[in-house]
């Protein structure tokens, strides 16, 4: 089954045509499955609330709140939705538009995922754009989406050097512990390197300080606590590691654009 542009399984809350692009809320219910499908163009699926498991080619997907996925025209997949409602926003490009920005980036021809960072806050800066129809809204929609494309086409460079295994490690203990106070310097003495050669390569790898890859851990937490729960905001900045509300909130809205309530408001079920 392919589905032709503007279409897709779920239930369509909103569409939006804009020059280049359809923008499409939908909304699956809990335990629904999507038998193999395709889609004619290429889109960009952010998920904003629930979750799902998606089977393309021979891989699988697993989708929750933030995750930002690339689909390329003519891709095939099928979904499995989990025990919640799911809502997702789509950006689909016609092959105009692709075809405009061939020449500097492929990032779109090819299956991408993102969990998260400066990518899912690009989408959802351009999501509060798609639901701000005014004169100026068209132009801004197609900048954050050129946005999106420019840094997944950074993170995606072709013959990057792979990472030492030592500065995985120190990634995955940021993962594991994001919600600790932690320094570079323990960091640095539990992989076993020098704390200045540390911030280097991990600067030079993720494009980022160890202290900003640590607060957006946190901020992707407080997303997926706001999006999935009813709990206080102040409990979900503690979880996450932040001392104090005005710090959770100033760092929140600088990765997201918006408030944590401003979250709330636009990612929990109308």
């Amino acid at each position: 089954m392919k589905l032709c542009q503007g279409h897709f399984c779920g239930e369509i809350i909103r569409r939006r045509e804009v020059t280049g692009f359809t923008l499409t809320e939908t909304r699956y219910p809990p335990g629904a499955e999507v038998p193999r499908h395709s889609h004619e163009n290429g889109y960009v699926c952010l998920v904003r609330q629930g979750g799902y498991t998606e089977n393309y080619g021979a891989k699988t997907r697993n989708c929750r709140p933030l995750t930002l996925a690339f689909h390329p025209a003519d891709e095939v997949h099928s979904e499995r939705f989990h025990n919640s409602e799911v809502r997702s926003f789509n950006i689909e490009f016609t092959p105009t538009w692709v075809d405009r920005i061939r020449h500097y980036s492929a990032v779109l021809d090819t299956q991408a995922e993102f969990h998260g960072g400066a990518m899912s806050a690009l989408a959802l800066k351009l999501y509060r754009e798609f639901l701000n129809d005014d004169e100026a809204s068209e132009l801004a929609i197609e900048g954050a989406l050129l946005e999106m494309i420019a840094e997944a086409s950074r993170r995606q460079t072709p013959g990057e050097r792979k990472a030492p295994r030592w500065l995985q490690q120190a990634r995955d203990i940021l993962h594991s512990r994001f919600s600790e106070t932690l320094t570079v310097a323990a960091l640095a003495s539990t992989v076993g390197v020098h704390p200045v050669y540390l911030a280097s390569v991990f600067r030079l790898n993720y494009r980022c300080t160890v202290g900003e890859y640590l607060r957006r851990l946190r901020v992707e937490y407080a997303c997926r606590e706001i999006a999935a729960s009813a709990r206080p905001l102040v409990d979900i900045a503690l979880a996450a590691g932040f001392s104090h509300q005005s710090h959770f909130t100033r760092t929140f809205k600088q990765q997201t654009g918006l408030t944590p309530d401003q979250y709330r408001k636009a990612f929990r079920p109308n």
